[in-house]
């Protein structure tokens, strides 16, 4: 934790101008259930576009970034982002207290992204390395427990078998691309593809997705299926195009499919007897709002998890996110 702190501490000091806060909430209980990736907390930042311009910046750092080549070279903005999140994943069972093989095991993971995106109004590329922890060090017991005795949930009671404490890192690639976009009478549609790879000892996963949207007077950001597990930091591109201050609002339907090498919560420890993840097939329904600088937005994820002895389980997260701009 005392690392995340000074990270934090040496972004803020290179004097960005912050473009985007954003703070996002994903849980299980539309299931009616607390099982497997149960809850999600995520506090996300976007620095503004033109982090590039070494001219405004004179910073080692953006000049480093800069330099980073992509594969295409007709990128026009630069962006950098801090994602901080909070995971928790549990068996099916809480009311054991002792550990349970063939199913899910207790584990709290805390995750700091850092996101280079380099991108213009029709492509996008970003760059990301993650570093975190699992472990009791966490402290996703105690805020689970917490939780669950303000709601009256049932109370977890196999924290004592958790994962034990492990220093967890990625890095992962996505690119994403605007397919299509038609305005109409009233309102406009449009429909941005992803593909994404992570790489490390937390994920190794290869998802295709893509999204498409219809609404009124929204920005033209990217409008993506995000990763598997985890917030979604490529809504906030270009999410403060200039636009009038009416109401805007948009509803997207998102398909996506991910092949799944290693995750570390269902494969690192062996004595759980766990079948690998190899197929993830996932919807995504999102209604979002937009009122001055302000956007307020509802999902509904449901992914069907395919193993290696071809049984599979579908599961059911909500979220809500509520993100100001600068």
């Amino acid at each position: 934790m005392k690392l995340f702190l000074l990270l934090f501490s040496f972004l803020f000091t290179i004097n960005l101008s912050a473009e985007v806060f954003s703070i996002n909430l994903e849980n299980d209980v539309v299931d009616g259930k607390d099982k497997h990736y149960t809850n999600g907390t995520s506090f996300m930042y976007l620095s503004n576009k033109d982090t590039n311009d070494l001219d405004k910046y004179d910073n080692k750092l953006f000049e480093y970034l800069t330099s980073i080549p992509t594969l295409t070279n007709d990128t026009k903005h630069q962006s950098i982002g801090l994602t901080y999140s909070q995971l928790a994943f549990t068996p099916d069972d809480l009311e054991r207290r002792d550990k349970i093989v063939k199913d899910v095991p207790y584990a709290g993971v805390i995750t700091l992204d850092f996101s280079l995106f380099k991108w213009n109004e029709k492509l996008f590329h970003n760059y990301m390395l993650t570093l975190g922890m699992v472990g009791p060090s966490t402290k996703t017991a105690q805020f689970q427990k917490a939780y669950h005795n303000i709601t009256g949930n049932t109370k977890p009671k196999g924290w004592d078998n958790q994962l034990k404490d492990n220093f967890l890192y990625n890095f992962a690639y996505s690119f994403g691309y605007k397919n299509f976009e038609n305005k109409f009478d009233y309102g406009k549609m449009d429909l941005t593809s992803n593909a994404r790879i992570d790489i490390g000892n937390y994920n190794r996963a290869v998802m295709i997705s893509s999204m498409i949207r219809y609404g009124d007077n929204y920005p033209n950001n990217f409008n993506t299926l995000g990763r598997l597990i985890g917030s979604n930091s490529d809504k906030l591109l270009n999410i403060d195009e200039k636009r009038n201050d009416n109401f805007a609002w948009s509803i997207s339907y998102g398909l996506g499919y991910t092949y799944t090498d290693y995750f570390y919560i269902n494969d690192y420890d062996k004595s759980y007897e766990l079948e690998k993840i190899k197929d993830t097939f996932t919807q995504l329904i999102s209604v979002d709002t937009f009122f001055d600088a302000f956007i307020l937005s509802f999902n509904f994820k449901t992914s069907k998890f395919i193993f290696t002895n071809e049984n599979s389980t579908r599961e059911n997260w909500g979220g809500v996110s509520l993100s100001y701009i600068f």
